[in-house]
Protein backbone atom coordinates (compact mmCIF):
# COMPACT_ATOMS: atom_id res chain seq x y z
CA UNK A 1 0.00 0.00 0.00
CA UNK A 2 2.69 2.20 1.19
CA UNK A 3 4.93 1.49 -2.40
CA UNK A 4 1.48 2.09 -4.32
CA UNK A 5 0.49 5.27 -3.16
CA UNK A 6 4.39 6.56 -3.48
CA UNK A 7 4.41 5.81 -6.74
CA UNK A 8 1.02 7.53 -7.59
CA UNK A 9 1.98 10.81 -5.56
CA UNK A 10 -0.36 10.08 -2.85
CA UNK A 11 2.08 10.09 0.41
CA UNK A 12 3.86 12.70 2.49
CA UNK A 13 6.06 11.66 5.00
CA UNK A 14 4.19 13.92 7.87
CA UNK A 15 0.34 13.73 6.46
CA UNK A 16 0.58 10.07 5.26
CA UNK A 17 -1.39 8.84 2.79
CA UNK A 18 -3.23 11.23 0.54
CA UNK A 19 -5.30 9.74 -0.89
CA UNK A 20 -7.88 6.81 -0.22
CA UNK A 21 -6.44 5.18 3.34
CA UNK A 22 -6.12 1.56 2.64
CA UNK A 23 -8.47 -0.55 5.08
CA UNK A 24 -6.88 -1.20 8.41
CA UNK A 25 -4.72 2.06 8.18
CA UNK A 26 -7.04 4.70 9.38
CA UNK A 27 -8.06 5.59 13.03
CA UNK A 28 -12.14 4.73 13.21
CA UNK A 29 -13.84 5.72 15.59
CA UNK A 30 -16.79 3.54 16.73
CA UNK A 31 -19.81 4.86 19.06
CA UNK A 32 -22.05 2.07 21.11
CA UNK A 33 -25.70 2.68 20.29
CA UNK A 34 -27.42 5.31 22.33
CA UNK A 35 -29.17 2.65 23.95
CA UNK A 36 -25.33 0.87 25.25
CA UNK A 37 -24.33 4.22 26.55
CA UNK A 38 -22.20 3.22 29.94
CA UNK A 39 -23.19 5.26 32.99
CA UNK A 40 -20.31 5.61 34.66
CA UNK A 41 -22.98 5.05 38.14
CA UNK A 42 -23.44 1.68 37.19
CA UNK A 43 -22.07 -1.53 37.82
CA UNK A 44 -21.36 -3.27 34.10
CA UNK A 45 -23.22 -5.95 33.28
CA UNK A 46 -20.73 -8.74 32.44
CA UNK A 47 -23.58 -10.62 30.19
CA UNK A 48 -23.88 -7.50 28.56
CA UNK A 49 -22.81 -8.37 24.75
CA UNK A 50 -21.76 -4.99 24.31
CA UNK A 51 -18.58 -5.02 26.98
CA UNK A 52 -17.42 -8.78 26.11
CA UNK A 53 -14.00 -7.24 24.98
CA UNK A 54 -14.25 -4.69 27.96
CA UNK A 55 -14.93 -7.56 30.84
CA UNK A 56 -11.49 -9.88 32.25
CA UNK A 57 -11.97 -13.12 32.29
CA UNK A 58 -10.80 -14.80 35.78
CA UNK A 59 -12.60 -18.41 35.95
CA UNK A 60 -10.23 -21.18 36.30
CA UNK A 61 -10.07 -22.97 32.16
CA UNK A 62 -12.51 -26.24 31.59
CA UNK A 63 -9.61 -27.55 29.79
CA UNK A 64 -7.57 -26.65 32.73
CA UNK A 65 -8.42 -28.87 36.20
CA UNK A 66 -6.47 -28.57 39.09
CA UNK A 67 -4.00 -31.26 39.17
CA UNK A 68 -2.40 -33.26 42.97
CA UNK A 69 0.16 -31.32 44.91
CA UNK A 70 3.61 -32.83 44.08
CA UNK A 71 6.14 -32.44 46.93
CA UNK A 72 9.25 -30.65 45.55
CA UNK A 73 12.80 -32.37 46.76
CA UNK A 74 13.71 -28.85 48.73
CA UNK A 75 12.25 -25.77 49.36
CA UNK A 76 13.99 -22.67 48.60
CA UNK A 77 17.51 -22.12 45.45
CA UNK A 78 20.17 -23.96 44.19
CA UNK A 79 23.46 -22.03 42.78
CA UNK A 80 25.39 -24.94 40.05
CA UNK A 81 28.66 -22.97 39.13
CA UNK A 82 30.95 -23.83 36.42
CA UNK A 83 31.91 -27.01 37.95
CA UNK A 84 28.45 -28.70 37.75
CA UNK A 85 27.80 -27.96 34.39
CA UNK A 86 29.84 -29.39 31.79
CA UNK A 87 30.41 -28.09 28.85
CA UNK A 88 28.90 -31.15 27.32
CA UNK A 89 25.96 -31.76 28.75
CA UNK A 90 24.89 -28.56 27.58
CA UNK A 91 26.09 -28.91 24.48
CA UNK A 92 23.45 -32.01 24.34
CA UNK A 93 20.72 -29.78 24.24
CA UNK A 94 22.01 -27.21 21.42
CA UNK A 95 19.35 -26.85 19.13
CA UNK A 96 20.95 -26.61 16.17
CA UNK A 97 18.45 -25.74 13.41
CA UNK A 98 17.81 -22.36 15.77
CA UNK A 99 21.89 -21.92 15.79
CA UNK A 100 22.27 -22.41 12.11
CA UNK A 101 18.84 -20.62 10.28
CA UNK A 102 18.53 -18.53 13.47
CA UNK A 103 21.58 -17.23 14.46
CA UNK A 104 24.03 -17.40 11.87
CA UNK A 105 21.15 -17.62 9.07
CA UNK A 106 22.30 -19.95 7.13
CA UNK A 107 18.94 -20.68 5.63
CA UNK A 108 17.54 -22.78 3.08
CA UNK A 109 17.34 -20.76 -0.46
CA UNK A 110 14.41 -21.37 -3.10
CA UNK A 111 16.73 -23.17 -5.63
CA UNK A 112 18.10 -25.76 -2.87
CA UNK A 113 16.52 -28.85 -2.06
CA UNK A 114 16.65 -30.33 1.49
CA UNK A 115 19.78 -32.82 0.90
CA UNK A 116 21.49 -30.42 -1.10
CA UNK A 117 20.81 -27.98 2.26
CA UNK A 118 21.60 -30.77 4.33
CA UNK A 119 24.75 -31.08 2.83
CA UNK A 120 25.84 -27.41 2.72
CA UNK A 121 25.51 -27.50 7.17
CA UNK A 122 27.87 -30.09 7.17
CA UNK A 123 30.20 -29.06 4.77
CA UNK A 124 30.15 -25.83 6.32
CA UNK A 125 28.71 -25.37 9.52
CA UNK A 126 29.29 -28.33 11.14
CA UNK A 127 33.31 -27.19 10.79
CA UNK A 128 32.27 -23.83 12.93
CA UNK A 129 30.53 -25.43 15.11
CA UNK A 130 33.11 -27.21 16.02
CA UNK A 131 35.86 -25.27 15.90
CA UNK A 132 34.31 -22.63 18.08
CA UNK A 133 32.85 -25.47 20.72
CA UNK A 134 37.06 -26.10 21.02
CA UNK A 135 37.62 -22.69 21.38
CA UNK A 136 35.18 -22.58 24.09
CA UNK A 137 36.79 -25.11 26.20
CA UNK A 138 40.34 -24.46 25.41
CA UNK A 139 40.07 -20.38 26.10
CA UNK A 140 37.21 -20.87 28.74
CA UNK A 141 35.13 -18.29 26.72
CA UNK A 142 31.99 -19.23 28.96
CA UNK A 143 31.12 -19.57 32.63
CA UNK A 144 27.75 -21.38 32.65
CA UNK A 145 25.78 -20.54 36.02
CA UNK A 146 22.73 -21.41 37.03
CA UNK A 147 20.12 -20.48 40.10
CA UNK A 148 16.89 -22.69 40.20
CA UNK A 149 14.74 -23.32 43.17
CA UNK A 150 11.03 -24.57 44.23
CA UNK A 151 8.72 -21.41 45.50
CA UNK A 152 5.12 -22.62 47.40
CA UNK A 153 2.80 -20.84 45.25
CA UNK A 154 -0.87 -20.51 44.22
CA UNK A 155 -3.31 -19.25 41.99
CA UNK A 156 -5.69 -16.37 42.68
CA UNK A 157 -7.70 -15.05 39.16
CA UNK A 158 -5.13 -14.31 36.50
CA UNK A 159 -2.26 -14.69 38.99
CA UNK A 160 -0.08 -16.64 40.33
CA UNK A 161 1.27 -15.96 43.86
CA UNK A 162 4.33 -16.38 45.25
CA UNK A 163 5.31 -17.12 48.57
CA UNK A 164 8.60 -17.22 50.63
CA UNK A 165 10.19 -21.11 50.54
CA UNK A 166 11.43 -20.67 54.27
CA UNK A 167 8.27 -18.61 55.26
CA UNK A 168 5.56 -20.02 53.43
CA UNK A 169 2.78 -17.33 55.29
CA UNK A 170 5.23 -14.65 53.99
CA UNK A 171 3.45 -13.40 50.16
CA UNK A 172 6.54 -11.96 47.75
CA UNK A 173 4.66 -11.08 45.77
CA UNK A 174 2.72 -11.80 42.57
CA UNK A 175 2.75 -12.49 38.70
CA UNK A 176 -0.21 -10.89 36.34
CA UNK A 177 -0.89 -13.18 33.65
CA UNK A 178 -3.32 -12.61 30.29
CA UNK A 179 -6.51 -14.76 29.49
CA UNK A 180 -7.23 -15.76 25.87
CA UNK A 181 -10.46 -14.43 25.36
CA UNK A 182 -11.93 -17.29 23.50
CA UNK A 183 -10.86 -21.18 22.48
CA UNK A 184 -9.48 -23.33 26.08
CA UNK A 185 -9.10 -19.58 27.64
CA UNK A 186 -5.73 -20.15 28.55
CA UNK A 187 -3.36 -18.47 30.96
CA UNK A 188 -0.73 -19.87 32.99
CA UNK A 189 -1.95 -19.22 36.43
CA UNK A 190 -4.68 -22.14 35.75
CA UNK A 191 -1.87 -24.81 35.63
CA UNK A 192 -1.40 -24.15 39.55
CA UNK A 193 -3.69 -25.30 42.34
CA UNK A 194 -6.08 -22.51 43.76
CA UNK A 195 -5.17 -20.22 47.11
CA UNK A 196 -7.02 -21.73 50.16
CA UNK A 197 -7.80 -19.45 52.68
CA UNK A 198 -5.08 -16.52 50.94
CA UNK A 199 -2.34 -19.82 51.74
CA UNK A 200 -0.12 -21.80 48.88
CA UNK A 201 -1.32 -25.08 47.91
CA UNK A 202 1.12 -25.59 45.05
CA UNK A 203 4.62 -25.38 44.06
CA UNK A 204 6.31 -22.92 41.43
CA UNK A 205 9.86 -24.20 39.91
CA UNK A 206 12.06 -20.99 38.66
CA UNK A 207 15.45 -20.92 37.14
CA UNK A 208 17.93 -18.27 35.63
CA UNK A 209 20.80 -19.12 33.70
CA UNK A 210 23.51 -17.49 32.08
CA UNK A 211 26.52 -17.78 30.11
CA UNK A 212 28.71 -15.45 32.58
CA UNK A 213 30.09 -11.85 31.69
CA UNK A 214 33.09 -13.52 30.37
CA UNK A 215 31.01 -14.43 27.24
CA UNK A 216 29.59 -10.90 26.85
CA UNK A 217 32.79 -9.17 26.93
CA UNK A 218 34.85 -11.63 24.70
CA UNK A 219 31.34 -10.32 21.82
CA UNK A 220 32.12 -7.23 22.53
CA UNK A 221 35.69 -7.19 21.86
CA UNK A 222 35.58 -9.33 18.65
CA UNK A 223 32.97 -6.14 17.74
CA UNK A 224 35.50 -3.51 18.48
CA UNK A 225 37.90 -5.59 16.45
CA UNK A 226 35.87 -5.35 13.41
CA UNK A 227 35.97 -9.31 13.42
CA UNK A 228 32.22 -9.57 12.36
CA UNK A 229 31.80 -13.00 11.19
CA UNK A 230 33.49 -14.05 14.47
CA UNK A 231 31.27 -12.08 16.24
CA UNK A 232 28.38 -13.97 14.96
CA UNK A 233 29.69 -17.46 15.18
CA UNK A 234 30.20 -16.51 19.00
CA UNK A 235 27.41 -14.56 19.58
CA UNK A 236 24.68 -16.87 18.40
CA UNK A 237 26.54 -19.65 19.69
CA UNK A 238 26.27 -18.48 23.37
CA UNK A 239 22.57 -17.50 22.84
CA UNK A 240 22.02 -20.93 21.64
CA UNK A 241 24.19 -22.75 24.27
CA UNK A 242 22.14 -20.65 26.73
CA UNK A 243 19.23 -21.56 25.71
CA UNK A 244 20.76 -25.15 25.65
CA UNK A 245 21.68 -24.89 29.58
CA UNK A 246 18.12 -23.23 30.03
CA UNK A 247 16.65 -26.75 28.85
CA UNK A 248 19.06 -28.89 30.62
CA UNK A 249 18.01 -27.17 34.14
CA UNK A 250 14.49 -27.58 32.79
CA UNK A 251 15.00 -31.50 32.58
CA UNK A 252 16.56 -31.46 36.06
CA UNK A 253 13.34 -29.67 37.47
CA UNK A 254 11.43 -32.31 35.41
CA UNK A 255 13.41 -35.48 37.16
CA UNK A 256 13.76 -33.56 40.54
CA UNK A 257 9.51 -33.66 40.75
CA UNK A 258 9.48 -37.15 40.02
CA UNK A 259 8.80 -37.14 35.86
CA UNK A 260 12.51 -38.81 34.89
CA UNK A 261 10.27 -42.26 33.72
CA UNK A 262 8.66 -39.58 31.57
CA UNK A 263 11.31 -38.26 30.10
CA UNK A 264 12.49 -37.70 26.14
CA UNK A 265 15.06 -39.97 25.27
CA UNK A 266 16.25 -38.07 22.21
CA UNK A 267 17.16 -34.12 21.90
CA UNK A 268 14.34 -33.80 18.65
CA UNK A 269 12.00 -35.06 21.61
CA UNK A 270 12.69 -32.27 23.87
CA UNK A 271 12.25 -30.00 21.24
CA UNK A 272 8.99 -30.71 20.73
CA UNK A 273 7.63 -30.18 24.10
CA UNK A 274 7.33 -34.42 24.49
CA UNK A 275 7.64 -33.82 28.26
CA UNK A 276 5.07 -33.37 31.18
CA UNK A 277 4.66 -29.14 31.78
CA UNK A 278 6.51 -26.13 30.29
CA UNK A 279 8.74 -23.41 30.41
CA UNK A 280 7.98 -20.11 30.13
CA UNK A 281 10.17 -17.30 29.74
CA UNK A 282 9.01 -13.19 30.06
CA UNK A 283 8.68 -11.62 26.64
CA UNK A 284 6.52 -14.48 25.23
CA UNK A 285 2.55 -13.73 24.48
CA UNK A 286 1.47 -15.82 27.22
CA UNK A 287 3.67 -13.90 29.54
CA UNK A 288 3.96 -10.31 28.06
CA UNK A 289 5.83 -8.19 30.79
CA UNK A 290 9.35 -8.35 30.71
CA UNK A 291 9.67 -6.48 33.87
CA UNK A 292 8.22 -9.77 35.97
CA UNK A 293 12.27 -11.13 35.65
CA UNK A 294 13.25 -8.12 37.92
CA UNK A 295 11.54 -9.50 41.37
CA UNK A 296 11.80 -13.54 39.75
CA UNK A 297 15.44 -12.70 39.93
CA UNK A 298 15.41 -10.94 43.36
CA UNK A 299 13.58 -13.77 44.61
CA UNK A 300 15.82 -16.50 42.97
CA UNK A 301 18.63 -14.53 44.47
CA UNK A 302 20.30 -14.37 41.10
CA UNK A 303 23.34 -11.76 42.10
CA UNK A 304 24.84 -14.82 43.10
CA UNK A 305 25.63 -15.86 39.80
CA UNK A 306 26.33 -12.44 38.47
CA UNK A 307 22.56 -11.83 37.04
CA UNK A 308 21.13 -8.96 37.31
CA UNK A 309 19.01 -6.51 35.18
CA UNK A 310 19.35 -3.16 33.97
CA UNK A 311 16.79 -0.06 33.39
CA UNK A 312 15.87 -1.24 30.13
CA UNK A 313 14.57 -4.64 31.50
CA UNK A 314 17.63 -6.29 29.88
CA UNK A 315 19.09 -9.06 31.34
CA UNK A 316 23.04 -8.77 31.98
CA UNK A 317 25.12 -10.52 31.47
CA UNK A 318 23.47 -10.70 27.79
CA UNK A 319 23.48 -14.38 26.95
CA UNK A 320 21.28 -15.71 29.87
CA UNK A 321 17.44 -16.20 30.11
CA UNK A 322 14.76 -16.89 32.89
CA UNK A 323 11.62 -19.06 33.27
CA UNK A 324 8.65 -20.11 35.55
CA UNK A 325 7.83 -23.95 35.25
CA UNK A 326 4.49 -25.44 35.10
CA UNK A 327 4.49 -29.08 36.03
CA UNK A 328 0.28 -29.28 35.29
CA UNK A 329 -0.36 -31.85 32.35
CA UNK A 330 -1.85 -29.81 30.35
CA UNK A 331 0.54 -27.35 30.00
CA UNK A 332 1.73 -26.21 26.89
CA UNK A 333 3.15 -23.16 24.67
CA UNK A 334 0.50 -20.61 23.91
CA UNK A 335 -0.45 -17.27 22.68
CA UNK A 336 -2.55 -15.12 25.20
Amino acid sequence: ALVAAKKAEQWDNKSGFLGIVPEGFGVEVVSLPAESKLDPTETPDPSDPNLIDLVVSSDRSDAVPEEVFIEPPFWGTRVLLEEELPIDQIFAYLDKQALFAGQWQLRKNQKQSRPEYEIMLQEKAEPVLTEWMQRICEEKLLSPRVIYGYFPCGRNANSVVVFDPLNSVKCLGKFELPRQKSGNRYCIADFYRDLENEKPTDVIPMQAVTMGAAATAFAKQLFEDNKYTDYLYFHGLGVQLAEALAELVHARIRKEMGFENVEPKTLKDVLAQRYRGSRYSFGYPACPNVADSRPQLDWLGADRIGLTMDESDQLDPEQSTTALVALHSQARYFSA
